[in-house]
C-alpha cells in the first residue's frame, strides 16, 4: 500500500511538473513580463517626479496586517522570538513617517497571504506584490486624487511604449483610455442596489475604474467622526469584471481611537502592545495611503482571465501540489 501511494504521488508530481514547464514556456509570458516591467518603471518615474521616497520592503516582522478575512497563519521563530510573514506593511509605513524628513513614501512590497484552498478564484494569489504608499497629514481626497493621477500616468506610459504587446494579448488598448475623476460609490448604496455581489456586479457593468468607499474592516481604518458608523477608506475597482485592484484609507492614529476600534473588532491588544505604546506617547503621525496590486493591474492591462495568468510559477490558492 505504501509503495502504491508513493507511485501515485510520483505520478501526480510528474503531471504537475509538466504543467509547470508548460506555464514557464508559454508563448505570451515574455510579453506579459515586459508589460509588467513597464508598469513598474512608470510607477518609479511617477513617484520620483512627485517627491515620493522609496523605501525597501520587509519580509517578516513580529507584527503585520490583521486583514479583514481569514488566511492561514504562519509563525517563524528567530532568536527565540515569533515573527510573521509580511501580509502588508501598513504599520511599518505609519511608523516610518515618524521621521521628520519624510512626508511621502512608497514600497514595492512583496506580501504573503496564505489564502485558504477554497479561495481559488480568479483574483487571489497566496503571494503577490503591491505598490504600497503612505502620505503624512493626507486625507482621503488627497489620496484618491493621487491615485487617479498615478493610474492615468501608468496607463499612458504603457500604451505609448507597449501598445503592440498589449494589443497582441488584450486585442486592443481601448480599456486603458480612462477619464478622471473616477466616480465614487458608497458600499452601503451599492449593496442596497445590487445585493451581496455588489462589487462584482458594479465592476462588470462599469467601463471605467471607480472608487468604492466606506468599508468596515481593520481597526486602523479611520472612522468618520462626523458620521459615525462610516469609514474614511476606499478601494479602486477595475471595470469589466476585474474588481478590486487597490485598497487603502485614512488611518486611526490617536491612542483612544485605536483602542476603541480594537475593542469593536476584538483585536489582540497584547500583540500590538508596542504599537499602542507609541500611540499613547503621541508618536504615530496622521497618515493616509493605499496598496495597489501589481499582478492585478498587470492582469487588467493584459485583459487576462485570472491573476495567476501573469505569474511565472503557480501561486493560485488550491492549485497544489506546488513543486516550485
Amino acid at each position: 500500500m505504501a509503495i502504491y501511494r508513493e507511485d501515485l504521488q510520483n505520478e501526480i508530481e510528474d503531471v504537475v511538473l509538466d504543467k509547470t514547464v508548460s506555464k514557464i514556456k508559454r508563448q505570451n509570458l515574455s510579453t506579459i513580463l515586459k508589460i509588467q516591467q513597464g508598469i513598474l518603471r512608470a510607477v518609479d518615474d511617477f513617484m520620483y517626479k512627485n517627491g515620493v521616497v522609496r523605501m525597501m520592503p520587509l519580509m517578516i516582522a513580529p507584527v503585520t496586517d490583521t486583514l479583514n478575512h481569514d488566511v492561514e497563519e504562519t509563525s517563524i521563530t528567530y532568536q527565540n522570538q515569533n515573527f510573521d510573514v509580511m501580509k502588508s506593511m501598513i504599520f511599518h509605513k505609519q511608523l516610518t513617517l515618524m521621521n521628520e524628513g519624510l512626508e511621502k513614501i512608497y514600497i514595492v512590497s512583496p506580501n504573503i497571504r496564505l489564502e485558504r484552498a477554497e479561495r481559488g478564484d480568479s483574483r487571489h494569489l497566496f503571494e503577490f506584490t503591491q505598490i504600497d504608499f503612505e502620505f503624512k497629514n493626507a486625507n482621503m481626497d488627497d489620496i484618491l486624487t493621487f491615485i487617479e493621477s498615478l493610474v492615468s500616468y501608468i496607463f499612458s506610459e504603457v500604451k505609448e511604449k507597449y501598445a503592440k504587446e498589449i494589443e497582441e494579448i488584450a486585442g486592443s488598448t481601448e480599456h486603458l483610455n480612462i477619464t478622471t475623476p473616477f466616480l465614487r460609490y458608497d458600499t452601503k448604496d451599492l449593496e442596497k442596489l445590487h445585493g451581496p455581489d455588489f462589487e462584482g456586479i458594479a465592476s462588470r457593468q462599469a467601463t471605467q475604474p471607480f472608487f468604492l468607499t466606506n468599508h468596515k474592516r481593520e481597526f486602523y481604518d479611520a472612522e468618520d467622526l462626523n458620521n459615525r458608523g462610516n469609514y474614511r477608506n476606499y478601494d479602486l475597482i477595475w471595470p469589466r469584471g476585474y474588481v478590486e485592484g487597490l485598497s487603502g484609507g485614512e488611518r486611526e492614529y490617536l491612542y483612544e481611537r485605536i483602542i476603541e476600534r480594537m475593542d469593536e473588532l476584538n483585536s489582540d491588544k497584547h500583540r500590538f502592545r508596542s504599537y499602542l505604546k507609541l500611540a499613547k506617547d503621541g508618536l504615530i503621525p496622521k497618515t493616509a495611503g493605499a496598496g495597489l496590486g501589481v499582478e492585478r493591474m498587470t492582469r487588467f492591462v493584459c485583459q487576462l482571465p485570472e491573476v495567476d495568468a501573469v505569474t511565472v510559477f503557480v501561486r493560485k490558492p488550491g492549485e497544489g501540489p506546488y513543486l516550485f
